[in-house]
């Protein structure tokens, strides 16, 4: 496993950001990163100031003055980008707020998420994450999408050469949905592209859920050495061939076949100027299956890049949210990640998340880990004593934290590391 690199907090700094986490949205400058604003803008060296939790100036430090009294981070070999976005992120029960925990920590800063069944005497449940910046979860957004339409404009293109009902009636539950993923081979090629082609040119929207497509092509395997997050048993138990179990030789060939014509759409699509955004409903565990589709996104033919702006501008444009998020800019909200490397040369680099941004607060993935999961279910809550116990235990870890770096300040000297 590489090395990590270390984030530098000047002073007492560390301590005054952990605090923030318990005390309401956070005013914060990020220094001397690498700041993709999302916009196509690319900043060396540039700062981020955030206050009262939204966006005031991103750009060069000559341009933006901080505010007095504002915590300022030295950020200098790191790579800002805007807070992750998943357009559907339908999560199992009974341990959605658990799940909603671990994908915030993995950079999910806002998540499509479906109504949520009821309780067991029928109540209803709200979703689970929260608008509040003081709780790391993410901020609940309604998917535009219905779900009769899993497939969008996918599906629609494909009603043009193939019924999407079509197929043998007699067949075994998990033979119809085989056949339902692999028939695609069946289409119009040339057609089903000049769809793609069209659609794109009139700007529409899609997110082609590509990941799920390629669990059901191939077994999937866990990446390794990129954040440690990974090894949690939430992440880890989920990771199983659980769709497709004990795939035959012509079943992984025709459905790695219809892939192929899912990457090629996607493909023709964007370049057209299509609007391509992420979902992934449901598929892998959370957090770490938007970094997949982002993966997902480059093997079908997009750039790193193109695949963050999908996570990212693109999807906000999709839940109707661009206004307020997607991409860092001034009145946009503060939500944003700090990661170890340029997500530009390698898109799965998006996976070392060093500090996640929610409304200026910032949180630091690995130091809240297990204080975070341990007992998750009674935290994720805008209810007020949840919230108290939450913050109180949020408060404790971090001020364990801060006792033992104090210990080494004097050889770190006045730079502190973190």
């Amino acid at each position: 496993m590489k090395r990590r690199k270390r984030f530098t907090a000047s002073g007492t700094t560390a301590l005054a950001v952990g605090l923030a986490a318990c005390g309401g949205p956070g005013s914060v400058v990020i220094d001397n990163a690498n700041i993709i604003d999302g916009t196509g803008a690319v900043w060396p060296d540039g700062r981020l100031v955030v206050v009262d939790g939204l966006v005031t100036c991103v750009g060069a430090e000559a341009d933006c003055a901080g505010p007095s009294g504002v915590d300022v981070l030295d950020a200098d070999g790191f790579w800002v980008v805007p807070g992750l976005i998943d357009v559907e992120d339908a999560r199992e029960e009974p341990s959605a707020e658990q799940a909603a925990y671990m994908a915030f920590l993995l950079g999910v800063t806002t998540a499509g998420v479906r109504e949520a069944p009821p309780g067991p005497e029928g109540e209803p449940r709200p979703p689970a994450g929260s608008d509040d910046p003081r709780i790391p979860a993410p901020r609940p957004a309604t998917p535009v999408e219905a779900p009769e339409r899993p497939f969008g404009i996918f599906g629609d293109a494909l009603a043009a050469t193939i019924p999407l009902d079509s197929g043998p009636a007699a067949r075994g539950e998990r033979d119809l949905r085989v056949f339902a993923r692999s028939r695609w081979v069946l289409a119009d090629r040339e057609a089903l592209l000049d769809s793609a082609r069209a659609m794109g040119a009139r700007g529409l929207m899609f997110a082609p859920r590509l990941l799920e497509q390629e669990r059901w092509a191939a077994p999937y395997r866990l990446p390794h050495g990129m954040n440690r997050l990974l090894e949690h048993p939430m992440i880890t138990e989920r990771i199983q061939d659980r769709l497709l179990p004990g795939r035959e030789p012509g079943e992984a060939e025709q459905l790695g076949a219809a892939l192929e014509v899912l990457r090629a759409f996607v493909r023709e699509f964007h370049a057209a100027g299509g609007s391509v955004s992420t979902a992934t409903a449901g598929a892998l565990a959370p957090g770490l299956a938007l970094h997949e589709e982002m993966d997902a996104l480059t093997a079908a033919g997009l750039s790193p890049e193109d695949a963050l702006y999908a996570a990212t501008r693109e999807a906000a444009r999709a839940l109707g949210l661009e206004r307020s998020r997607g991409t860092l800019e001034a009145g946009k909200l503060g939500d944003f990640l700090i990661l170890e490397s340029d997500p530009r040369v390698d898109i799965s680099l998006t996976q070392t998340v060093s500090r996640v941004g929610k409304g200026g607060v910032l949180y630091d993935p690995p130091t809240l880990f297990d204080a975070l999961l341990d007992s998750a279910g009674s935290r994720v809550s805008d209810n007020p004593l949840r919230m108290l116990v939450g913050g109180g235990a949020l408060l404790l870890t971090l001020l364990l934290f801060w006792r033992g770096v104090r210990r080494h300040r004097r050889s770190l000297g006045p730079r502190l590391m973190l």
